[in-house]
């Protein structure tokens, strides 16, 4: 094994961002696992697909136990396994908002739990994939949103109280990246469009962006970039210029003066 190489989870890897982050960290010489509810059905080169259920405590925990025997070590944890979520607050569930945070904010917690004992003695780095969206709330998209802005506070925590064993915990917010969220995405039921008649348009919207953004690889090469710092920082950002500019106008501009523009950036007048 090359001084370089490094032992690598990433949750949620059988497809859209996992996938790209996977392939490309195996194919630049990494040992790569990657997690599946069903890895019998995926192939990805040279990664090692194993099973893991995020909201399974016992499932992660089997899943930390062969990356244990088979490499002794985990050195870079990426959190990327999550669902995404559109529908007004009003028309969400229990039960939807409930099965979002389980796999967001909890799955997220579930496997640091796991991992965290296995990276003591050596130190590494956790990663752990929220959005732009982790800093503002967007319309119709607020359980999505909310379940990012918990892993960010999660992982700020995490970043203090993992220092002392030389973990360091990052936080990396993309904007819109080309994959199959649009397919997967979970829509609340119940949804009343005579009372939210413009809920349709920016669904369509949201996926247009997403269906013409970025290659999710440009992830991946941050990520690697990441591994290699002794001292990363706190918060990274792999998004347009715009999006990265909304992050900077929401720290400077007042709340009501900010709410305005992104209503705006949705028709919602």
């Amino acid at each position: 094994m090359k001084t370089s190489q490094k032992v690598v989870l990433v949750t949620g890897g059988s497809s859209g961002i996992g996938q790209a982050i996977a392939q490309y960290l195996s194919e630049h010489g990494h040992l790569v696992y990657a997690t599946s509810r069903n890895p019998a059905q995926e192939m990805l080169g040279k990664v090692h697909m194993i099973s893991m259920d995020v909201c399974d405590p016992n499932s992660v925990s089997n899943a930390l136990k062969i990356i244990q025997s088979e490499a002794g070590k985990l050195d870079v944890l990426v959190n990327n396994a999550g669902l995404g979520m559109a529908g007004p607050l009003e028309s969400t569930s229990q039960e939807e908002a409930e099965e979002i945070f389980s796999t967001n904010v909890f799955g997220v917690l579930n496997v640091c739990r796991a991992a965290v004992p296995l990276m003591r003695n050596g130190g590494g780095h956790i990663i752990n994939i929220t959005s732009i969206g982790g800093r503002f709330g967007l319309p119709y998209r607020g359980i999505y949103c909310s379940s990012k802005f918990a892993v960010a506070g999660l992982s700020e925590t995490l970043s203090m109280e993992l220092r002392q064993f030389g973990i360091r915990v990052c936080i990396l917010e993309p904007g819109d990246f080309k994959t199959n969220i649009n397919n997967n995405r979970k829509v609340a039921k119940a949804v009343d469009h005579e009372v939210y008649p413009r809920f349709k348009q920016a669904l369509e919207q949201v996926n247009h962006e997403v269906s013409s953004a970025q290659d999710p690889v440009l992830i991946a090469k941050q990520i690697e970039k990441i591994i290699f710092k002794r001292k990363p920082r706190l918060y990274y950002q792999v998004a347009t210029p715009t999006q990265r500019l909304s992050v900077f106008l929401k720290r400077i501009l007042p709340g009501r003066l900010f709410e305005r523009l992104i209503m705006t950036h949705y028709n919602m007048k």
